[in-house]
């Protein structure tokens, strides 16, 4: 299909953004959600990272 056909229909984004120390990482922009939360669960679990965020990106069609 063309880039048109495919942009009414793209899913939202999302990512993890989290402190380890003082700096702010992030992971890589996905629309696999289920795999972000997970993600967020173990890391709010775990010690090593603070400040634990998903972030969403809607995708627009400009």
């Amino acid at each position: 299909g063309t880039a048109t056909d495919t942009a009414t229909t793209e899913p939202d984004q999302w990512r993890l953004r989290y402190m380890v120390g003082d700096l702010e990482h992030y992971t890589e922009w996905t629309a696999d959600f289920p795999t972000i939360e997970n993600y967020y669960d173990q890391y709010r679990r775990g010690d090593y990272a603070h400040d634990v965020v998903i972030e969403r990106r809607a995708v627009v069609d400009r």
